[in-house]
């Protein structure tokens, strides 16, 4: 049995967390960056909708509901998905929450979607390159021909030279609290084990701490398996301020690819 600290354990890691996860993002400063960038991708809404692959507790999703679009919001963790349909009844807006890991993922919801996006590393965290691999296989299964894909890793490249390996602190606030979390990132050859501690004062300073498993995906990994896929990749930038990738200085991998 797996112990309630195993990183590999997709029910008690850092990704099925609902609550702590959302204390540990500055959301704000997230859709401030990101939205303009996923609208402008997709275009206005169409009829056959997106996919929010590994939605979390649902925020992207309902946040471009409100914006007229028709999504899928899917996790592989029921604590994620009932965060995110409360989320939904709360600012009146309807998605589709499919639990599904991403090796069922076009069984789940099918196919013909106008695009998908999968953010904030939440492809890495499919765990091994097989599995990362077939995810962008079932992507492109899911959207129709000439419907478009987003992907958002961490550049992991330079980080794998820098020890300790940290990144933040993020703050976050909730119900008038300030929730201060950093990560740490320690790479083992084809696996990356990434620790995040969230801290607050409340009478005394507490502090969570939670772990997951991550691929560290290159960008040519990630076009070689768009091609095998069917999927021509359209740009490559290196943060949402769509300036072209530096391996060496960017900070993300921001992939956007179109079905052939």
């Amino acid at each position: 049995m797996k112990s309630a600290t195993d990183p590999t354990d997709p029910a008690t890691g850092i990704f099925a967390a609902a609550e702590w996860y959302d204390r540990s993002i500055n959301w704000q400063a997230r859709f401030a960056r990101e939205l303009p960038v996923l609208t402008d991708v997709f275009g206005p809404p169409g009829k056959r909708g997106l996919i929010d692959a590994g939605c979390g507790t649902g925020r992207h999703a309902c946040a471009l509901a409100t914006r007229g679009y028709r999504v899928a919001a899917t996790d592989m963790s029921e604590e994620m998905l009932r965060v995110a349909e409360q989320r939904a009844a709360e600012e009146g807006v309807a998605i589709q929450c499919v639990h599904a890991p991403y090796a069922s993922l076009h069984d789940a919801v099918g196919g013909d979607f106008d695009g998908l996006f999968c953010l904030g590393n939440a492809l890495a965290a499919a765990g091994d390159r097989a599995s990362v691999a077939d995810a962008i296989g079932q992507f492109a299964k899911c959207l129709r021909a000439g419907g478009r894909m987003l992907v958002q890793i961490l550049n992991f490249a330079p980080m794998r030279a820098e020890q300790p390996c940290v990144r933040g602190p993020r703050v976050a606030l909730v119900d008038g609290r300030e929730y201060v979390s950093v990560r740490v990132f320690d790479f083992a050859g084809d696996a990356v084990i990434i620790t995040n501690v969230t801290i607050w004062h409340d009478g005394g300073w507490k502090k969570h701490a939670r772990r997951g498993r991550l691929y560290p995906i290159s960008l040519d990994e990630m076009r070689r398996f768009c091609e095998s896929a069917g999927l021509r990749v359209d740009h490559v930038w290196g943060s949402y301020g769509r300036e072209d990738f530096d391996e060496g200085r960017s900070t993300d991998v921001i992939v956007v690819a179109t079905k052939l």
